[in-house]
C-alpha cells in the first residue's frame, strides 16, 4: 500500500489549488478524482451555463495582486499563470470556459491527479493513519486527508413531503418551449432559484418563487456575493411592476403528482403582521415544480462510524474549526465548505476560498513541517521607523487581494516586542484570537478589511450612500469596505480605529486623482500619519503625535447657500455625535 503525506479528495478548483501548493512544497501527495477530468462539476453546473463570478479584465492599475481583487475565477500561483482572463472576455463567463481553464491549470503545473478514482471509504488503521479505498479496491494510506469534494449531492429539504417528485435544479429540463404558457413553482430563495426564474420568465404564464417566511437577501444590500445577485433580479422586478410572476412567502409543505402531469401543492404562509396574526394554509396547483434548494457538502457515508466528521444543522456542511479542520483530527475541508465559518465574505466562492486554502497550507506547513508562518520584520525605535512601517502597510492595503476578498475572515497581525514589529500575513482572524502565541501577547494589532453599514440605523438603504462622508468624521462613519485596526493587550481589545473608505481602496500615493475626488490630493501624509498614530499608541515608540488634519484644496468645499432650503431626506447621516467626530 502506497503511503503519502497528504491525500486530496476531489480535483475541483479547491483540490487543484491545494495540490498546487503541495506540489511546490515537494510533499508526497495525490489528488483522487472520480471523473476523467478536473472540475467535472462545471461540465453540468450551473445549469444555464453562466457563472456568477466576475471576470473584470480591465481595472486601471498595473499590479497583478490588485487586479486579482476583480478576477473571481483564477487560481493562485507564483507564476501568475494561467489566468482566466485569457479564456473569456465575458464579465459573467461561460462554465465551459472554466472547464478548459482548470484542465490547463492542472497540466501546466503538473499536479499529481489520479482520475477515474472514486473514493469509496475513509478509515483509520491501528497506527492512526488514514486508509483510503477506491471503488476498484485500490488503497492508500496517508497522514492527513483534505476533502475538496465540493457539492456532493442535491440538498433535499426534510420538511417537504414529496419533495423527491419535484424536478431538481441540477438536472431539470431547460428547454423553454416545455414551459410555454404554463404555471411554474420554484422552491428556493437563492441565486439558483432566481436563475431558473429568469430563464423561464419570457415563456411561462405564471412563475411563483416560494422563498419561505424570510425576506429575500440581495447582494447589493448585504455585500455578500452568495445572496441574490442583481443579474438574477428579473423576477423581482416583474413582481413589483405587476407582470404576473412573483416571489411569495410560501413555505411548501407537501407535493403530489397529479394525473395531468402537474402538481398539487400544500403550502403555508405566515401572517404575523395581520390584525389577527396567524398562518394561512393554501391548496395550489402548478404544471411544473422545480427544486432549487442547494447542495450538500458532506458525504458521511464515506467514513466509518468512529471516523465520521460532525455535520452542521441540516447536514449540509461539516463543522470546522478556525483552521478549517473537521471534528476528526487531521481531516480538513477546502472549497465551498469553508463558507460554513463565513457568511459575510467570499469563503464559499473561488475568489475567497483560494486565499483560505493558501492560509490553510501555511498553517499545515507550520504545524506539521516546522515552517514559520509568513512574516516581515521591521525595526521600530524611532519616528522614521514608524513612517517606514506605516508606508509599508499602506502599500499592502492598497494592493492585497486576500484581505480585500476575505474581509473579516483573514487579517495581518502586527506583534510588537523588543524595539521591532513583526507583521504576520493572511491569518484567519478567529485563529489569531484563539492562539496563545498572539492572544496572550502584550500588544498586537489585527488589521483587516470590513464594512461599516452595521453602525447605521437598521433599514438604512445602501443605495443612499451616494455622497462622500463628512470630512470631520469620515473615518468613524466609513460604510463601505475599509481597513480596520484593533489593538489587543493580553487578549483584551483596548482600541479600535480605521481608515476611511474609498472607491478604489488605494491609499496615500496610490490614491486615484480624477474628477470623482473633490479633495485631491488630501495631503500625501494624512493616511500615513493616521496609521503611524495607531501603531504608536500600541507600541509607544515616540511621544510625537502626527497630524491627521485633512486639507481641502482648490476650494472644493463651499458652505450651503443661505437662500437654499436644506433637504437631507434619504441621505444617511453619520451616527456618531459631533464631539466624538472632533476627537
Amino acid at each position: 500500500m502506497e503511503h503519502l503525506q497528504y491525500i486530496i479528495v476531489g480535483a475541483g478548483p479547491a483540490g487543484l489549488q491545494m495540490a498546487y501548493f503541495m506540489e511546490r512544497a515537494g510533499h508526497r501527495y495525490s489528488v483522487l478524482e472520480a471523473a476523467p477530468v478536473p472540475g467535472a462539476f462545471f461540465q453540468t453546473q450551473p445549469r444555464h451555463r453562466m457563472l456568477l463570478s466576475l471576470n473584470k479584465r480591465f481595472n486601471g492599475f498595473p499590479e497583478q495582486e490588485f487586479n486579482m481583487r476583480h478576477d473571481w475565477n483564477s487560481l493562485l500561483s507564483e507564476e501568475g499563470s494561467p489566468l482566466f482572463r485569457d479564456y473569456s472576455e465575458d464579465l459573467y463567463p461561460k462554465a465551459d470556459d472554466y472547464v478548459r481553464y482548470l484542465a490547463d491549470f492542472a497540466v501546466q503545473h503538473q499536479l499529481r491527479i489520479r482520475y477515474n478514482t472514486r473514493v469509496a471509504s475513509i478509515t483509520r488503521d491501528a497506527q492512526g493513519l488514514f486508509v483510503i479505498s477506491d471503488a476498484d479496491g485500490n488503497q492508500w494510506s496517508c497522514d492527513r486527508v483534505i476533502m475538496g469534494t465540493g457539492a456532493c449531492a442535491p440538498f433535499m429539504p426534510s420538511d417537504i413531503d414529496g419533495i423527491e417528485c419535484a424536478a431538481g435544479y441540477e438536472d431539470h429540463d431547460i428547454d423553454p418551449a416545455l414551459y410555454e404558457n404554463k404555471t411554474v413553482l420554484i422552491i428556493g430563495r437563492g441565486n439558483s432559484a432566481f436563475e431558473v426564474a429568469n430563464h423561464l420568465a419570457g415563456r411561462a404564464a405564471i412563475i411563483h418563487v416560494a422563498i419561505g417566511n424570510r425576506p429575500i437577501q440581495l447582494a447589493w444590500e448585504t455585500h455578500f456575493a452568495g445572496h441574490v445577485r442583481s443579474i438574477n433580479n428579473t423576477m423581482l422586478e416583474m413582481f413589483h411592476v405587476k407582470a404576473l410572476h412573483g416571489a411569495l412567502g410560501l413555505c411548501v409543505r407537501k407535493l403530489r403528482r397529479t394525473d395531468d402531469g402537474g402538481y398539487d401543492v400544500v403550502a403555508e404562509e405566515e401572517v404575523p403582521h395581520w390584525r389577527e396574526p396567524g398562518m394561512l394554509e393554501l391548496q395550489l396547483h402548478y404544471d411544473h415544480v422545480i427544486r432549487c434548494t442547494g447542495f450538500k457538502y458532506v458525504t458521511p457515508e464515506l467514513f466509518g462510524d468512529e471516523l465520521r466528521p460532525e455535520s452542521c444543522k441540516k447536514n449540509k456542511y461539516p463543522v470546522l474549526d478556525s483552521a478549517w479542520q473537521s471534528s476528526v483530527p487531521e481531516l480538513y475541508y477546502v472549497g465551498t465548505s469553508m463558507g460554513v465559518r463565513d457568511k459575510q465574505a467570499a469563503s464559499s466562492f473561488i475568489h475567497g476560498f483560494r486565499y483560505n486554502i493558501r492560509a490553510l497550507f501555511r498553517l499545515l506547513e507550520h504545524r506539521y513541517h516546522g515552517k514559520e508562518l509568513p512574516h516581515t520584520e521591521y525595526p521600530l525605535q524611532s519616528a522614521s521607523d514608524l513612517e517606514q512601517l506605516a508606508s509599508a502597510l499602506l502599500e499592502r492595503l492598497s494592493n492585497t487581494a486576500a484581505l480585500y476578498q476575505q474581509f473579516g475572515v483573514l487579517c495581518d497581525v502586527l506583534v510588537f516586542e523588543d524595539g521591532r514589529c513583526t507583521v504576520f500575513h493572511e491569518l484567519p482572524v478567529a485563529y489569531v484570537l484563539e492562539q496563545a502565541r498572539f492572544s496572550s501577547h502584550a500588544n498586537i494589532i489585527v488589521v483587516n478589511f470590513e464594512y461599516g453599514f452595521k453602525q447605521y440605523p437598521q433599514g438604512t438603504n445602501p443605495l443612499s450612500f451616494i455622497t462622500q462622508s463628512d470630512e470631520a468624521s469620515s473615518r468613524r462613519c466609513a460604510a463601505f469596505l475599509h481597513p480596520a485596526f484593533r489593538h489587543y493587550r493580553n487578549g483584551q481589545l483596548v482600541e479600535e480605529d480605521n481608515l476611511g473608505d474609498s472607491l478604489t481602496l488605494r491609499y496615500s500615493r496610490h490614491r486615484v486623482h480624477n474628477v470623482m475626488q473633490t479633495h485631491e490630493p488630501m495631503t500625501d501624509d494624512v493616511e500615513r500619519n493616521t496609521v503611524m498614530n495607531i501603531i504608536n499608541r500600541a507600541s509607544n515608540t515616540t511621544s510625537e503625535v502626527f497630524s491627521e488634519t485633512v486639507h481641502l484644496v482648490n476650494h472644493a468645499f463651499r458652505p450651503w447657500p443661505k437662500d437654499r432650503p436644506l433637504d437631507t431626506r434619504g441621505l444617511p447621516r453619520c451616527p456618531i455625535s459631533e464631539p466624538e467626530a472632533a476627537e
